[in-house]
């Protein structure tokens, strides 16, 4: 099914939930009105009887041994915390990223353009200047699980410290589905500020921040708030997700760090050295990427988020791509009520 069609279907299970309502001349559109954030969300119908479409045609094949779709809550958090980690086979490194934006990864289809993330702003695919690769959830709120090892050997090196060598990410802290291409101003702008919706009353032109793209960013420096335009809360709340799932521990299957930055699922393989955590997937918590007090308010959050933005042709282009070189897949794009089986169970 093409993904525009996909796009007015999931439009049409927006507006059988919530309406269609607009804000009618505020300085920001809304797309649908936000649920009650002081009990956990309960739907008008059953979420999973919403008939959001795949927009992976091999979706059932691919995904049999794993059978997503009969699976709710954290049973199914489990089992696609068990697919990351197995079929997750290549971690690539924080210094390539660059090579893998410019043969696929951020093209927009049938083009020679590269898409930055946040404001869309499409680019010249081998230019890079005035570009960062942002981390969608910053290195300061990982809980330490995004780190980097120095060019020269297997030592692990903390964010803050020396940043004069050349340095590799392993595990999140490079992951493909991870790390976007954005304008520096936006990158430096952001920082570590968590997301967030803010109030009409919250927003002025200081708060504004644009840098050539078609979408609005806001952010509030002295609050450690970022919201993104409605057009891209989708893709956050996705890549979100995937990150929340794949890199905390939980169950049998974890990843741990190697010297050859190569998968190991054993404590007596992974680095050790110099006192530092070998762990790749730890404790990770959604208060700490969005600014809402609590994990049903964050939850609730995703949940619009996801309804109100489906996966685009560049996110979905984005994920076959990114197959072919991790040998993971996002199925949270693959099939977007999965976010919503997951969190309303």
């Amino acid at each position: 099914m093409k993904t525009n069609q996909i796009a007015l279907l999931l439009v049409g299970a927006v507006c059988a939930l919530s309406g269609c309502a607009s804000s009618g001349g505020s300085k920001k559109d809304k797309s649908v009105e936000p649920t009650p954030t002081s009990q956990t969300p309960t739907p008008s119908v059953d979420p999973r009887n919403v008939p959001y479409e795949d927009t992976y045609e091999n979706y059932d094949n691919y995904y049999a041994d794993y059978d997503f779709k009969n699976q709710t809550g954290d049973d199914l958090k489990l089992e696609m915390h068990k697919y990351f980690v197995l079929e997750h086979k290549t971690y690539v490194t924080y210094d390539n990223y660059w090579y893998y934006s410019n043969t696929a990864a951020d093209r927009v289809p049938g083009t020679e353009k590269n898409e930055l993330f946040y404001t869309n702003k499409q680019v010249a695919r081998e230019t890079h200047e005035n570009q960062d690769r942002e981390h969608v959830w910053p290195c300061a709120s990982s809980n330490g699980l995004w780190r980097r090892y120095s060019a020269g050997g297997t030592n692990l090196i903390e964010h803050n410290i020396d940043q004069t060598g050349t340095f590799k990410y392993w595990g999140a802290g490079s992951d493909l589905y991870h790390v976007r291409p954005a304008t520096s101003r936006v990158n430096q702008s952001r920082s570590d500020a968590s997301f967030y919706d803010f109030a009409d009353s919250e927003l002025s032109e200081q708060t504004k921040l644009q840098d050539g793209g078609p979408y609005v960013c806001y952010v509030n420096g002295a609050k450690n708030k970022f919201e993104v335009d409605d057009h891209v809360k989708g893709d956050v709340a996705r890549i979100i997700m995937y990150l929340w799932v794949h890199y905390n521990q939980m169950g049998a299957y974890n990843v741990y760090y190697s010297p050859t930055h190569t998968p190991v699922y054993s404590l007596d393989e992974a680095i050790t050295d110099e006192g530092h955590s070998p762990y790749v997937c730890g404790m990770l918590s959604l208060t700490s990427i969005l600014a809402y007090p609590t994990e049903l308010e964050c939850m609730d959050k995703l949940v619009e988020w996801n309804r109100i933005d489906p996966p685009s042709a560049v996110e979905v282009n984005r994920n076959n791509y990114v197959q072919t070189v991790q040998g993971n897949r996002n199925p949270f794009v693959d099939y977007p009520q999965l976010v919503e089986h997951m969190l309303y169970d």
